[in-house]
Order: C-alpha cells, then sequence, then structure tokens
C-alpha cells in the first residue's frame, strides 16, 4: 500500500495567479504555515514554512476568484516530484498540487491583509 498526502493550514502571502488557455485552468498561490515546538531546554521556538501550492481546473479557477493574500485556507493534496536541467545540472524538488482545499478565512485578491 502506498500513500501521497499534505495537508497545510495558513495563509496566503499573495494574492493567487490564474491562467487558462482553451484547454486548462491552473492556479498557483503561495501558502505561509507556521510551527511551534521546544527546543532541548524547554523554550519555546517558532518558525515559518512557505509552500508554492498549484490546482487545477474548477479547484483553479475558484482560488483566482475568491483567494487573495492573507486568505486562510486548508488544503489537502499530493506531492508530485520535479526535474529539471539548469546548465550541467539536474535540479530535483517538489511540487504541492491541490486536491481540496477549504476557505477558512478568505479576501478577495486585490484587497491585500
Amino acid at each position: 500500500m502506498s500513500h501521497n498526502l499534505f495537508q497545510f493550514i495558513g495563509n496566503l502571502t499573495r494574492d493567487t495567479e490564474f491562467r487558462q488557455s482553451e484547454t486548462s485552468k491552473r492556479a498557483v498561490f503561495d501558502l505561509a504555515v507556521n510551527r511551534t515546538w521546544r527546543d532541548a531546554s524547554g523554550e519555546k521556538k517558532e518558525a515559518t514554512d512557505f509552500f508554492r501550492i498549484k490546482s487545477f481546473a474548477s479547484l483553479a479557477e475558484n482560488a483566482g476568484k475568491y483567494l487573495g493574500k492573507g486568505s486562510k485556507v486548508f488544503v489537502q493534496g499530493r506531492i508530485e516530484p520535479t526535474k529539471y536541467e539548469k546548465g550541467d545540472k539536474t535540479e530535483y524538488g517538489f511540487d504541492f498540487i491541490a486536491e481540496q482545499i477549504e476557505y477558512l478565512d478568505t479576501k478577495a485578491p486585490g484587497q491585500g491583509q
């Protein structure tokens, strides 16, 4: 059995980028996800991680309409490995593909925070 799933709750750091062609719809947004932990001495630490989320079809169209900078969302989806050539070097990374987006607190694109 295999499992490939991510789940994030976070805030958009900028308005969603939406693109539509004759055959496809695509949206991309950047998500800030906060995390906290205690170090070895018990001191509370905080950090923010940033993820670029991609979505397609009607999910992308709705994200483009309703998700602006500062929107809070729950996103669930799959992780796809990427590989590309940069000069004479091969670069590897990951794409986070949304399969579900729940709108927790939305700000329309162009509104800002």
